[in-house]
């Protein structure tokens, strides 16, 4: 087997790591049921009803070994794996109990660990189940075993004493068994959600800190490309006053002039959004007339293709809160829907009492499935890959940062950005934004 042929393991799975802590764990119980087994032989010097000790011992062991041999060589395990070893744990120390005293054996009280594992780490159904299933063995053990030498003595005390005795073990397991599975499933749920929580606080800093270093590149660009162009815009007006040329070098140039100032003007833009944005001003408009004025803006840049904008909502449109960089952003997923390669793009505008939809649609190939996966993931995309990447792939001449912008826009608003590749072709880029009443 060659080098790429090779199954790739991740570096560390918390998953594994439990179930070789729970490994480790059941071998130390064998350990201490070997050293019971091996004082009886010593002091009875007898293996009269230790055969089937001995071999639920074996057989466990084998089974602990077999496991961690697998555990190896598997990249993850789920919740179904980890139960059915916990499953293992209860029935192979149930068949130890059997044959050393049943409820007798002190050492019984090790049901309690699969079910405080399961507990810390298994959802609250599987928690249930073994703890029913402890508590089933249990009561079972408390008729059902084979007496033990060693326990001999505790059982001599007396028929009544000794039921009592198991009996009230039996309640105090019951009930640590109940405050078990109910509170520690409790706050293993609120660390969880705690630790999720935390998570998905250091994916946004860590996408902020994203989109200001793109900012700050753009911003250090628009700075640095404000003298070649007033170099250009120059050169444009003296070659314009040259009377050897002719009328179709005049028109090029006068095209020329044009591009330049557009240029020049879309700098401008952005110098003030950065001002504005900086200073933390927000304008109010009414969604339908929001989604127009973008459309127009950018249809206006972009003639060969045929834009067509659908207002879907019944009754006023609701307004929405935004700064210079929400028009930016869908003129963003525009652009990625014309670089498709589309020859029309369809932009639609809905809303309900509290949220108001912009929906971006292209006719092209759709978006790649790597592109759609990012977008289900935590961390946003920074580029797509292929020649069929449209409302969530290549931008701004292939950097790949449209989609990226435009998500950490929405978010910034309280929105978000949904991406999906509808049955009948195409690709639909949704922006959802927060609706406030047309009134206020």
């Amino acid at each position: 087997m060659n080098a790429a042929n090779r199954p790739k393991h991740s570096a560390y799975s918390p998953s594994l790591a439990n179930l070789r802590s729970l490994l480790a764990i059941r071998a130390i119980a064998l350990l201490g049921q070997a050293g019971v087994l091996a004082y009886v032989l010593l002091v009875s010097r007898t293996t009269q009803s230790l055969w089937g000790m001995a071999a639920s011992l074996v057989l466990l062991a084998v089974i602990t070994v077999a496991s961690l041999w697998w555990s190896t060589t598997a990249q993850d395990i789920g919740n179904r794996t980890f139960f059915a070893q916990l499953m293992v744990d209860v029935l192979g120390w149930s068949a130890l109990m059997y044959y050393s005293g049943g409820a007798d054996n002190p050492f019984i009280s090790y049901y309690i660990v699969p079910l405080v594992v399961a507990a810390a780490v298994l959802p609250w159904r599987y928690t249930w189940l073994v703890a029913a299933a402890s508590v089933a063995a249990y009561s079972l053990l408390l008729y059902f075993r084979v007496p033990f030498p060693l326990f001999s003595p505790h059982a001599a005390m007396g028929h009544q004493q000794g039921s009592v005795h198991s009996l009230g073990m039996w309640f105090n397991f019951l009930f640590s068994a109940g405050l078990i599975t109910y509170f520690v499933v409790r706050m293993a749920a609120v660390l969880r959600e705690q630790e999720a929580e935390e998570m998905r606080r250091r994916e946004d800093r860590l996408r902020h800190d994203q989109i200001l270093a793109v900012a700050s590149l753009a911003a250090g660009t628009a700075h640095e490309l404000g003298t070649p162009l007033g170099t250009m815009t120059l050169l444009a007006e003296e070659l314009q006053q040259d009377a050897s040329l002719g009328d179709q070098a005049r028109e090029d140039i006068a095209l020329m002039q044009q591009q330049l100032l557009q240029c020049r003007k879309i700098l401008a833009e952005l110098s003030n959004t950065a001002e504005v944005s900086a200073a933390g001003t927000r304008q109010r408009r009414q969604a339908d007339r929001l989604a127009k004025s973008c459309v127009e803006h950018w249809a206006a840049r972009r003639p060969r293709v045929s834009c067509q904008l659908q207002v879907l909502g019944q009754g006023p449109a609701p307004q929405v809160s935004y700064d210079q960089t929400l028009p930016q952003a869908l003129e963003n997923l525009l652009n990625n829907a014309a670089d498709t390669g589309a020859e029309r793009v369809e932009v639609t505008v809905d809303w309900n009492a509290d949220t108001v939809s912009i929906g971006v649609r292209d006719n092209g190939p759709g978006a790649p499935a790597d592109v759609l996966a990012g977008m289900s993931a935590t961390a946003p995309p920074v580029s797509a890959a292929g020649p069929g990447a449209n409302a969530a792939g290549r931008t701004h001449g292939g950097l790949g940062i449209g989609l990226l912008l435009a998500r950490a826009t929405a978010e910034r608003h309280g929105g978000h950005v949904r991406l999906e590749n509808p049955a009948d072709g195409g690709c639909l880029a949704t922006l959802t934004m927060p609706a406030e009443p047309a009134g206020g």
